[in-house]
C-alpha cells in the first residue's frame, strides 16, 4: 500500500514540472552590461543566443536593451524574440569599461538570486563595449563558447588565475581580499584575446595589469599546474623554461609580510650554444627576475589601497580578534618580502 501511494506522488510531482523544447525557446549563453547612454541610472543589456543549424554550424545571434534591473532586459529582450527567453545556459558574463568603473555588484547580485545560473559563469570585463564584443563572429562553435573556452584555456595553461562567479561573490563579501577578472579585447570581427587583468576595490575597477605583469600576479595569488616563461641570460642567450609548476606561502606579522614561492620547470628551448653549465644561472635569473616583479606588484597594489593576495584574509585567519579596520591602516606601512626557489627538474633528452 505504501508502495502504491509513493508511485502515485511521484508521478502528482513529476507532472508540476513545467516542460520546454529546445528548439522552441531561445536560450541565453552570454549577455553583456554597458552604461545607457540616455540615463544615467539604467544600463544597456547584450543578450547572446546561438542557434545551431543542421550542418552543425552555429549562428549568433544578439539582442539589446536598457533596464534599471537585470529582470528589465530580460523583459525588454523577451519583446524582441520570437521564442521565450530562458537564462539557464549563461555560461559568459562581460562588463563594459563603464559599468565596471561605476560598480557592477548590483548585476552580480541579481546572478546569484537567479537559481537557473552556476556558479562556475565565468565573468570577465571588457576593453570598451561589451556590446561590441558579442557582437563578432568567432570560431565556428559560437561567441559564447568561443571566450568561455579562450578564459579556460588560459587558466589551465597560462597566466590568468582561476575565477568564475563564485570566486568573484567570495572575494567581494570576504574581508581582507579584493575581487579582480580577466580582462578581454576585440582584435578584430573574428577574434578576441587576454589584454590583461582587471583589479577591483570592491565591486568598482581601479586598475588594470598589462599582460606582461599577469605571470608574476598569477604566482601571488594562484598556482600553475602548467605554464611558461622566458627567461633571459647576460651572454644575450634565452631559455623557454615551459611546464611549470608553482606553489606560495604566506607568512605575516605585526607590520611584515614575507611571500616564498617554490617553481619547477624544464627547459624546452635554449638559444645558446652548451646549457648544461648555464641552468644554473637560469634558476638564478629566473629567482630575481620574480623577487623583483612581485615585490613591484606588492607595493602598487599597497599604493591603490587595494589587496588581491589575500593579506588580510590571511592575516584573519591568524587572528580570533581581527579587527578589519585596525588592518586597514596596518596594510598602508607594511613591508614585504618576495623570496623565490627555482628548480631546474629536466634540460632535455640531449643533456
Amino acid at each position: 500500500m505504501k508502495k502504491l501511494i509513493l508511485i502515485c506522488l511521484s508521478l502528482l510531482l513529476s507532472g508540476c514540472v513545467k516542460k520546454e523544447i529546445i528548439d522552441d525557446i531561445n536560450i541565453e549563453v552570454g549577455v553583456g552590461y554597458d552604461a545607457a547612454e540616455e540615463e544615467k541610472d539604467k544600463y544597456r543589456g547584450t543578450v547572446l543566443f546561438q542557434e545551431f543549424q543542421p550542418d552543425k554550424s552555429v549562428i549568433n545571434r544578439t539582442f539589446s536593451g536598457n533596464g534599471k534591473l537585470r529582470q528589465d532586459l530580460i523583459l525588454d529582450i523577451s519583446k524582441q524574440s520570437s521564442e521565450p527567453v530562458v537564462t539557464g545556459g549563461l555560461a559568459l558574463a562581460i562588463m563594459g569599461t563603464e559599468i565596471s568603473r561605476k560598480g557592477i555588484y548590483d548585476i552580480v547580485d541579481s546572478f546569484q538570486r537567479d537559481a537557473s545560473i552556476g556558479s562556475r559563469v565565468f565573468v570577465a570585463t571588457a576593453e570598451g563595449t561589451a556590446e561590441d564584443l558579442l557582437k563578432g563572429e568567432y570560431g565556428t562553435l559560437g561567441n559564447s563558447t568561443y571566450i568561455h573556452n579562450l578564459i579556460q584555456h588560459n587558466i589551465d595553461h597560462r597566466d590568468v588565475p582561476k575565477t568564475n562567479l563564485h570566486i568573484l561573490i567570495r572575494d567581494y563579501f570576504q574581508k581582507g581580499k579584493d575581487p579582480f577578472l580577466p580582462r578581454l579585447k576585440k582584435v578584430g570581427n573574428d577574434k578576441v584575446g587576454i589584454s590583461g587583468i582587471s583589479l577591483f576595490q570592491n565591486d568598482k575597477e581601479v586598475d588594470i595589469l598589462p599582460v606582461k605583469d599577469m605571470f608574476f600576479f598569477k604566482l601571488l595569488v594562484d598556482k600553475y599546474s602548467e605554464g611558461n616563461f622566458d627567461v633571459k641570460l647576460k651572454k644575450g642567450d634565452n631559455a623557454a623554461v615551459k611546464s611549470i609548476r608553482s606553489s606560495h606561502k604566506i607568512r605575516l606579522t605585526d607590520n611584515y609580510a614575507s611571500i616564498s614561492i617554490k617553481i619547477e620547470g624544464i627547459i624546452r628551448e635554449y638559444t645558446g650554444e652548451d646549457l648544461a653549465p648555464n641552468v644554473g644561472d637560469i634558476e638564478k635569473n629566473l629567482e630575481r627576475k620574480i623577487e623583483k616583479e612581485c615585490l613591484r606588484l606588492l607595493k602598487q597594489f599597497q599604493d591603490l589601497g587595494i589587496d588581491p593576495v589575500g593579506l588580510g584574509q590571511k592575516k584573519k585567519t591568524m587572528n580570533r580578534n581581527f579587527d578589519f579596520k585596525k588592518w586597514l591602516d596596518e596594510y598602508k606601512t607594511l613591508s614585504f618580502e618576495v623570496k623565490c626557489d627555482v628548480v631546474i627538474k629536466e634540460t632535455g633528452v640531449i643533456e
